[in-house]
């Protein structure tokens, strides 16, 4: 079952769902909850005589720029038709009774934003940022202020027999991640 706004500000109230740093209630809609766009950019480098599998034991660090912005002033440029990695400035921690999706804003999309690529689940139990997979498909050059810029919104579902602690720990292959293209952890 989706949380919807009166289930989310309990949640939230009562710390069933953290945001660090927190986050105001005007973040929370009607069936969502808004984020930001966190500081931290993680871009591919141009490659053209690599080939990766990406699906296999995969450590990017060679391959990709990270790039910490800082403050009000700095703005992330996103050209047409490029592909960022991104953080939200919220790091979330959900209990092992919640699962959440996290999507698009609409406004946003209709300037040509994606925020995932094929990757919105958020597993029970996760700690940490949320990495979106920014993608411009359309002919402008998009602008955002980290930290400041609602960038997408976070859908919570019930789960129906939680995960155990244990089983979190094992397979939870991205939480508490520093950056949008750690090394993936084995399993």
């Amino acid at each position: 079952m989706m949380l919807a706004r009166q289930d989310l500000l309990a949640a939230w109230r009562r710390k069933r769902i953290r945001f660090e740093p927190d986050i105001s209630p005007e973040q929370i809609n009607l069936s969502s909850i808004d984020l930001r766009l966190g500081y931290i950019f993680t871009r591919q480098k141009a490659q053209p005589s690599v080939a990766i599998r990406p699906a296999q034991d995969f450590d990017p660090s060679g391959l990709v720029l990270t790039e910490t912005l800082n403050g009000d002033q700095d703005i992330l440029r996103l050209a047409p038709k490029e592909f960022v990695l991104a953080q939200t400035l919220e790091k979330i921690t959900l209990p092992a009774t919640l699962a959440a999706h996290v999507h698009g804003r609409s406004s946003l999309a209709r300037s040509g934003l994606a925020i995932h690529a094929t990757a919105p689940h958020i597993h029970p139990g996760f700690v940490g940022q949320i990495t979106l997979e920014l993608f411009n498909h359309g002919e402008w050059e998009l602008q955002f202020f980290p930290g400041r810029d609602a960038i997408c919104h976070v859908i919570f579902w019930e789960v129906k027999t939680p995960p155990l602690k244990k089983a979190i720990e094992i397979l939870s292959t991205y939480s508490g991640q520093r950056t949008p293209y750690p090394p993936r952890r084995n399993r």
